[in-house]
């Protein structure tokens, strides 16, 4: 009977989430293919999880060898890998045939996990259907959460609170099963995105000190040689994937700057400033810390107001109640403390400025910056929120758990009526979103393209470096367009591009059409230049442009005697280099 009752809790929960996923992101489910919340890094993450298809199921083994960037190796590296979200989209991309599906089925997808796997990981510790739900309704309706949207690598930390739930399951029943099971959805966190992977590493381990501080004889019986193989088994089947991204560092000899995590980081009032999807932003941005920051930027870290509140209730009633918190309260609210200060980056801010007098405080991200492998390739500390967001709702709900068994029904049923209102009324419906462009409209020099041998290699002309805006929009659409062909380009935009790259293009766009620029694409063994003539066009009333409208780049590679037109489509015009 209890088993059948937590199954159909289990559906019902499971429903409820598709159905609030699909309202917060309504009307995307009917234009899979058509719509995307912007034409920014949405176009990127789209290029990328269709990479990872075509690789997997064409030559898995050169996953981590991409069409951009060429002649650079591993340019998949220069990213998230989102290999997870990837092969979970396959079905959806191969019917609809739209290369942004996989983006909003990940979206979609993500917030129904996100709500249902934090559901079942509150429910095993309470037995609470309403107040499970409750929970993962706080954490994919908060703003803080939809704020990432656009940077699909975070918002996708479904895996996180499934791995604790099976580790947690594991300690209690100490059968190695569930370790491994908890290990495995490590790995397919991991896999997606590497910051994820580590809120599940430092959980897990938080969730293990506290098990040894209370059951010192307990827990020494889960030290065995089997359950230590298959963790140490779990990091080698990480190096895979880890070898790209360290031979990209090595090659480069490349890091980021501690001051861009400083740069990026979440400040304490920064949990009052909202994004775009509460409907409370336009009151929120008169308070007077919202007016100004030292460096014109705010991060969006409000928490939404039902969450903000339990999180009041819920620190209240723990420091009121220090001694006498349990296990799972004590361990959630240090996994969310953890997270909350590594959200601030490496020193603190406070008034929209870094503290300096009477000295700079340095927080612990800078301890992790310097000492842990990984954490100098992460850029936005501010992202270690959603670790934060993610161990407050846990507490929050575990205090609110206890606090109701003094409550009548009724009492119950009308707060969490106010609750959940609050929580879905507060939301700023709809979302925004762009019209994007369908393969049959691709230009179609793409098509064109499709017919060339598989290892042809081109460039398109002009290029853009990361900083050429709006020049660099086009490289997010060329990249995007690369979706139908696969061809090697020397093009590219990600998160990194290699600084001989950067210098490349800047060459590129000082001298090309000259002989020496034709030589150096000649000694890379470049197939194909495409010129885009319109954009040429466009970028000779700049500077650095001057004298170099279209039709004069066009005329004087029809005097290059090593450069032959072979196709022409439209303004875009498609030399082939003997």
């Amino acid at each position: 009977m209890i088993k059948k009752r937590q199954l159909v809790y289990g559906i019902s929960s499971f429903v409820i989430f598709l159905i609030a996923s699909v309202y917060i992101t309504f009307p995307l489910v009917f234009h899979l293919g058509s719509l995307a919340t912007g034409l920014g890094d949405e176009l990127v993450i789209a290029w990328i999880q269709n990479w990872v298809i075509h690789s997997l199921t064409t030559n898995p083994f050169s996953l981590f060898e991409a069409n951009i960037y060429y002649p650079y190796h591993n340019s998949l590296a220069f990213s998230d890998l989102f290999l997870t979200s990837s092969i979970l989209s396959l079905i959806p991309l191969k019917i609809i045939g739209e290369p942004i599906v996989t983006v909003n089925f990940t979206l979609i997808s993500s917030l129904v996990m996100l709500g249902f796997f934090t559901y079942l990981l509150i429910y095993y510790l309470t037995k609470d259907f309403c107040i499970s739900v409750l929970g993962g309704m706080l954490i994919i309706f908060s703003p803080a959460v939809l704020d990432k949207v656009v940077h699909l690598q975070i918002l996708s930390i479904q895996w996180v609170p499934l791995s604790i739930l099976f580790f947690i399951i594991f300690i209690r029943t100490q059968k190695t099963r569930y370790l491994i099971l908890s290990l495995i959805v490590f790995l397919l966190q991991t896999y997606n995105s590497f910051l994820p992977g580590y809120f599940i590493a430092f959980s897990l381990f938080i969730i293990s000190l506290y098990s040894w501080f209370y059951d010192k004889k307990k827990t020494k019986k889960l030290i065995t040689k089997n359950n230590i193989l298959f963790i140490v088994l779990s990091f080698i089947l990480l190096i895979p994937i880890v070898i790209p991204y360290y031979s990209v560092s090595n090659e480069f000899a490349y890091k980021r700057d501690i001051r861009d995590a400083i740069h990026f980081a979440i400040q304490p009032e920064d949990l009052l400033y909202p994004g775009s999807s509460t409907r409370l932003k336009d009151y929120l941005y008169f308070l007077p810390f919202n007016k100004f920051s030292q460096n014109g930027e705010f991060k969006p870290g409000y928490l939404g107001f039902v969450l903000s509140l339990l999180c009041i209730i819920a620190l209240y009633y723990f420091i009121k109640n220090f001694k006498k918190n349990g296990f799972y309260i004590r361990s959630f609210i240090t996994i969310s403390l953890l997270g909350f200060i590594l959200s601030l980056g490496p020193v603190l801010h406070l008034g929209r400025q870094t503290i300096h007098k009477p000295f700079l405080i340095v927080l612990p991200y800078t301890l992790f910056y310097y000492i842990l492998p990984g954490f100098q390739g992460f850029r936005n500390s501010s992202r270690w929120e959603m670790l934060f967001i993610f161990g407050i709702v846990v507490v929050a709900t575990l205090i609110l758990h206890n606090l109701f068994k003094r409550y009548s029904f009724k009492r119950k049923v009308i707060i969490y009526l106010l609750l959940f209102l609050g929580i879905i009324a507060e939301f700023s419906f709809p979302m925004h979103f762009e019209e994007i462009i369908q393969r049959k409209d691709f230009p179609l020099v793409y098509s064109w393209l499709t017919t060339t041998p598989g290892d042809t290699k081109i460039i398109e002309l002009p290029i853009y470096n990361w900083n050429m805006w709006p020049g660099t929009q086009n490289e997010l659409l060329r990249q995007y367009y690369s979706t139908l062909h696969f061809r090697k380009m020397v093009n590219g935009y990600t998160g990194f591009s290699p600084p001989p790259w950067q210098n490349l293009v800047v060459n590129i766009s000082k001298d090309f059409p000259s002989d020496d620029i034709t030589k150096l694409l000649k000694q890379i063994n470049i197939d194909y230049i495409v010129i885009h003539k319109k954009e040429y066009d466009i970028l000779s009333i700049d500077d650095w442009a001057k004298d170099k409208n279209g039709i004069d780049i066009v005329n004087v590679l029809y005097k290059n005697k090593s450069i032959r037109l072979i196709k022409k489509f439209g303004d875009d015009y498609v030399f082939n280099i003997n």
